[in-house]
């Protein structure tokens, strides 16, 4: 009886020394997703669901912002390891007055799925309809500022650029008659688009210089790059994992429908029309001579910048595909 009881104590011993070494193991980020309910920004979030991370032995602490400098910010000080989707242009801005900031791996090449719309009883049917009004992106140096600023001047509109913050608050400001054109990206909308409440009047890609350059990055500050490449490797690996994971999994597609709280055939039809997986790619950044014209033209950089002179930004760790 005492050698079963010794036996007994010895194997839950085990058991729960087995339990805690890879909880004991698990190494801690804080990763900055901004704005909540999107696809691109959920990779993450479903990876964390599906244990991709776990699996690498990562535990992930989301924080939740409204993007452009707010994020940049929060990575120049230290509150967050590293930040996704952010705007490049922004970035390019930071980086060019100093800061620490290095990109990790690319977000989002093109902008299939950024939108603006009008609600529909004010007669606004593209951009060319906006002189004298306001025209909304989230926040300076996000992406949608930069492309704001491409439309608006592809329409040769005398609009008024306005920063608005987040999704769900533009559209308050829509409806309520503060703002003249909001912005958003898919799920959100897409039902008031159907119903006719509002309508899109310009999409990121109809800006066709646009297409094959890359918007948005991933990066982090460039100390904790330095103390922690080895997790941060880890994790690019972990997070290309999960963009993959995103595309053939069913599970997907339940967790965004949940997180943006639309049905799962709004969120299907989101993902499938406005994200395409290709535009996602974590490994290459395209059309770096456009962006440094555009960071130039719009003020992000106060003199000319060679692709050499702003070489030390990127340093990808996201593994190309084999």
């Amino acid at each position: 009886m005492r050698k079963q009881v010794l036996l007994a104590a010895v194997l839950t011993s085990a058991i729960v020394t087995s339990a805690v070494i890879p909880a004991a193991h698990a190494e801690s980020l804080k990763i900055a997703l901004p704005q909540k309910g999107n696809w691109d920004t959920g990779i993450v979030e479903f990876g964390m669901k599906a244990g991709i991370f776990k699996e690498a032995g990562i535990d992930i602490e989301p924080v939740y912002t409204q993007g452009g400098s707010a994020t940049v910010q929060a990575v120049i000080s230290g509150s967050v390891d590293v930040a996704m989707q952010t705007g490049l242009l922004g970035l390019i801005g930071a980086y060019a007055k100093g800061a620490p900031v290095r990109v990790i791996s690319t977000a989002m090449t093109g902008s299939p799925d950024l939108y603006w719309y009008a609600r529909a009883d004010k007669g606004i049917k593209s951009l060319k309809d906006t002189d004298g009004k306001s025209v909304a992106y989230s926040a300076a140096g996000s992406s949608s500022h930069l492309i704001v600023l491409s439309l608006l001047e592809q329409a040769k509109s005398k609009a008024k650029p306005t920063a608005t913050g987040g999704i769900p608050g533009t559209y308050t400001q829509v409806m309520s008659g503060q703002i003249d054109v909001g912005w958003a990206v898919p799920p959100f909308g897409l039902e008031d688009v159907k119903a006719g409440k509002v309508v899109i009047v310009a999409k990121g890609n109809d800006v066709p210089a646009i297409r094959d350059e890359t918007i948005r990055v991933n990066f982090a500050n460039a100390d904790t790059l330095t103390k922690k490449r080895a997790l941060l490797v880890k994790f690019s690996e972990a997070y290309a994992k999960a963009l993959d994971w995103s595309y053939r999994d069913a599970k997907a597609i339940a967790y965004f429908a949940e997180g943006a709280e639309v049905t799962p055939e709004i969120a299907l039809q989101a993902r499938d029309q406005f994200y395409p997986k290709e535009a996602l790619q974590p490994y290459e950044v395209k059309g770096l001579d456009l962006a440094l014209q555009q960071a130039l033209e719009y003020k992000f950089i106060p003199r000319a910048m060679t692709e050499k002179e702003v070489a030390g930004l990127f340093d990808i760790l996201a593994p190309r595909p084999k």
